[in-house]
């Protein structure tokens, strides 16, 4: 075992790791900042730690799920991408920057917040427990997944908006000039009547070349399986209908998704 942080603040809400700073080491993020892989070698017993607001307060809990970091504009800059609040509101990434002496800091570009708020693609929801990445259209970029957890603490009202459908989105990284931070978060539907627990992953699982999806959630585990199809526009949100689809399938962008549930019944998870 081997010592990273020094003894602070706990949370138990977002983690991820990236190499943040481009020296090839993986690095270790959290809600309240990042810490640096120390060089070989070193002789130090505890990481550098580098404070950086990323999460949002709500309700007692601070940060939401796994936290990518990736490039998102193309800078050569490794960004952030996270969900704020595991049981609030809230999806932003975050913009590497790097003064003249090398000093990184991030500047937040939201993505989704609350129903007052101009959110991407006008999709908006809450407790984004459950999020991962991966390159969902194969176009060579990593993509965030995330989705609501529905009913997380059951009738305590600790939870904002708990009844809400429980989506699952896959937002597209679009590099984009003319937007904030050069990129943009373009959402598309994957299913809306299933959600997520704690962990959504995107791997190809039966070695096709086409991106698969697992969850496992409230209303059982599920497999999203991925199916190449021919382009439609690039860069649009949302679901389309596809006359060539199954009735059970759903076409995001150039992909589609059946559903198969293979262990029904409620997980009575909570967290």
């Amino acid at each position: 075992m081997h010592n990273v942080s020094e003894r602070g603040y706990a949370t138990s809400h977002s983690l991820g790791a990236g190499d943040i700073n481009g020296d090839g080491l993986l690095d270790i993020v959290d809600p309240y900042g990042w810490w640096e892989h120390p060089k070989p070698g070193s002789a130090d017993q505890t990481w550098k730690y580098h404070p950086e607001a990323f999460p949002r307060y709500s309700h007692g809990f601070m940060g939401g799920a796994v936290m990518a970091v990736y490039d998102v504009n193309g800078d050569g800059l490794a960004d952030v991408v996270t969900s704020l609040a595991a049981h609030g509101w809230g999806l932003a990434w975050f913009e590497q920057k790097r003064d003249a002496q090398g000093n990184i800091s991030f500047v937040k570009h939201m993505v989704m917040y609350d129903f007052s708020t101009k959110n991407a693609g006008d999709v908006t929801f809450s407790e984004l427990r459950g999020s991962g990445v991966g390159d969902i259209n194969g176009d060579g970029l990593p993509d965030f997944l995330v989705s609501k957890r529905w009913y997380s603490h059951l009738d305590s009202g600790l939870d904002l908006y708990t009844f809400g459908p429980p989506v699952l989105y896959w937002y597209e990284t679009v590099r984009d000039p003319k937007a904030p931070g050069g990129a943009k978060l373009v959402p598309h539907l994957i299913d809306n009547d299933s959600g997520v627990g704690n962990t959504v992953l995107a791997v190809d699982l039966n070695g096709d070349g086409a991106m698969d999806i697992v969850t496992s959630t409230r209303f059982g585990a599920f497999i999203f399986w991925g199916k190449p199809h021919p382009k439609k526009s690039a860069h649009t949100a949302g679901a389309y209908g596809c006359a060539t689809c199954p009735p059970d399938v759903y076409i995001v962008r150039t992909l589609c998704f059946p559903r198969h549930l293979f262990a029904p019944g409620p997980a009575g998870i909570h967290g």
